[in-house]
């Protein structure tokens, strides 16, 4: 199992035999759960530390989450299997406290050692024997027996083309990082999911006006609902059992009466009447901004029609002076280091089993390349790396190609039938019925292992 470094194929050097790309909240879950079960690996990190867009590094050019920012997922249902985040948190954690945790988090694993920091992937190119060839910024080029994508999918932003010029200042919410630069300004946060609420509610503090426009009315969570933390008010159990036993037709009107019990109309405060039930979108967590529209701090529009010099006009007829607009516009989700020959998601759509598996490259994986409506996306890294552990140590065996083409196209018409059909749905899931479904999952592939020793072709990378 020794690798080449390629540049000297005279020069044999053993390296690690998995590639980790990103030290994200994805590629860290990959990472510690590839630890755990004694595989070599190395993980290569474009920023300076690990956490992703919550690295305690900001680094120009890349997402990353501003000082005012807070999780939407209550603690406890963000953070490494095995690893808490303190007590001391919050219920809902500020930016610097995630950022610090993850920081923690590489050396309460060991893991720090394993990941170079700083350096990026350039190039993944199959080597054709099932291996890969892996470019790094430096040049430097090296051959994995597998490749982990966990790169996370807020890297380039999805802007919209009004018609029109706007002759104002403009940016993406991945370039948002404080609200000084708008005090006394007319600002125009455009995008209506967790970023554009909360931007929203931080400039409100320092612009004179701050209009929100809505493509569609949304539901809004507060962070406590009924004297219970939301999470225990709305728990996640529910969720699965509505979503994973009653039929869609069912499920939705259910929900939907669910939080209005819970938590009331979602037009209460001004905001536009959703034209979907509750769980078919990401919801919006929020304490404030239900209360700042209802008091106008923050006023509502519809979508942008057009832009013409410092006026915006919305589908409604309505105008307003702006000098700043902020696109809270989403992500698309690119994997650039690969040929999109190997892969790509157009349209933000994953052609992967399980959100896991190349049905052709069953060396390459990937993790963190969802969305998910429920508590906590680590929970769901978490699964993804086990099954992904589970095959590159043999426990675990894929179908054949065909059933995982199979299976990437019923998921992708359930998610057709289920979701609002935005790019950020495009790639969604109920996240506790996710969890049960890579259970499920890893139980059948253990039995096709044992069944086939072999494990659909993989070999073991054990140390």
């Amino acid at each position: 199992m020794g690798d080449h470094l390629l540049d000297d194929d005279r020069a044999p050097r053993r390296t690690a035999e998995v590639c980790v790309v990103g030290a994200g909240p994805a590629g860290l879950a990959a990472g510690v759960e590839l630890t755990r079960a004694g595989v070599d690996w190395v993980g290569f990190e474009q920023r300076p530390g690990p956490g992703g867009v919550w690295s305690t590094h900001d680094t120009p050019g890349l997402t990353h989450a501003w000082p005012s920012l807070s999780l939407n997922s209550p603690r406890g249902w963000f953070e490494l299997r095995g690893h808490p985040m303190p007590r001391s948190y919050p219920d809902f954690p500020t930016a610097a406290q995630v950022g610090s945790y993850f920081d923690g988090a590489v050396d309460h694993f060991g893991i720090r050692d394993r990941i170079r920091f700083g350096t990026a992937v350039t190039r993944v190119v199959p080597a054709g024997d099932g291996s890969w060839h892996v470019t790094l910024d430096s040049g430097e080029r090296r051959r994995f027996d597998a490749v982990v994508v966990a790169n996370g999918h807020h890297d380039e932003p999805l802007l919209p083309n009004f018609p029109g010029h706007f002759e104002g200042g403009q940016r993406h919410s991945r370039d948002y990082r404080t609200r000084e630069p708008y005090a006394g300004r007319r600002v125009l946060v455009v995008g209506f999911g967790n970023s554009g609420s909360q931007i929203a509610v931080d400039v409100s503090q320092v612009a004179s006006d701050t209009v929100l426009a809505v493509r569609r009315g949304g539901y809004v969570l507060p962070q406590r609902a009924r004297g219970l933390r939301i999470d225990r008010a709305m728990p996640a159990w529910l969720g699965f059992l509505v979503n994973a036993y009653l039929p869609h037709a069912v499920a939705g009107p259910l929900l939907t009466a669910y939080y209005r019990a819970v938590v009331g109309p979602p037009t209460r405060s001004g905001l536009p009447r959703p034209d979907h039930h509750f769980g078919a979108a990401l919801p919006t967590v929020s304490a404030a901004l239900p209360e700042l529209v209802a008091r106008g701090r923050v006023r509502v529009r519809p979508q942008v029609a057009r832009l013409a010099g410092h006026v915006v006009e919305f589908v409604d007829g309505s105008r307003e002076e702006v000098d700043e607009i902020i696109h809270c516009t989403g992500f698309r989700t690119t994997t650039p280091f690969l040929d999109p020959e190997v892969f790509s998601a157009v349209d933000n759509r994953v052609p992967l089993h399980r959100r896991i598996f190349h049905p052709d490259h069953p060396s390459l994986y990937f993790v963190g390349l969802l969305q998910a409506v429920g508590w906590g996306f680590l929970p769901l890294f978490e699964s993804q790396a086990r099954l992904v552990t589970a095959h590159l140590t043999g426990a675990y065996a894929l179908p054949d190609a065909a059933a995982m083409r199979a299976s990437i196209a019923r998921e992708d018409e359930r998610i057709r039938r289920h979701f609002v059909d935005s790019p950020r749905n495009r790639y969604q899931m109920n996240g506790a019925v996710y969890r049960h479904e890579c259970r499920v999952e890893l139980r059948r592939g253990a039995r096709r292992a044992r069944t086939s020793r072999t494990g659909a072709g993989r070999r073991s990378v054990t140390t």
